[in-house]
């Protein structure tokens, strides 16, 4: 069992991003082989796209969007106590469950 789905809040433990005002994001999206994350308002870049390259943006220009943050600088935020932490499971009927390791609470 994965512990970070897109959807969760995390927080940056770690790294450039870790110094922002505004440290914690969704994930938007997961690359599990090389173990990076992207998160929403979080390392943004620019890059430049040419004219009639791109359906979303046919007239081209400088376009921003999320970099990627390496897995291991991130930390799931717990709903309960709102909190950065580590995540455990547990098998309660039959099913797996993330857990907060600070305050206990299931996490979804």
């Amino acid at each position: 069992m994965q512990k970070l789905k897109v959807g969760d809040t995390v927080q940056v433990t770690s790294g450039a991003e870790r110094s922002a005002s505004l440290n914690r994001g969704k994930i938007i999206a997961i690359d599990r082989e090389a173990l990076r994350v992207r998160v929403e308002g979080l390392r943004v870049v620019k890059r430049h796209v040419k004219k009639g390259r791109d359906r979303a943006n046919p007239d081209g220009g400088i376009i921003e969007k999320p970099g990627s943050i390496a897995l291991s600088n991130v930390a799931l935020v717990c709903p309960k106590c709102d909190k950065a932490t580590r995540i455990g499971t547990r098998t309660v009927e039959g099913k797996k469950k993330r857990f907060c390791k600070k305050c206990d609470a299931t996490i979804e």
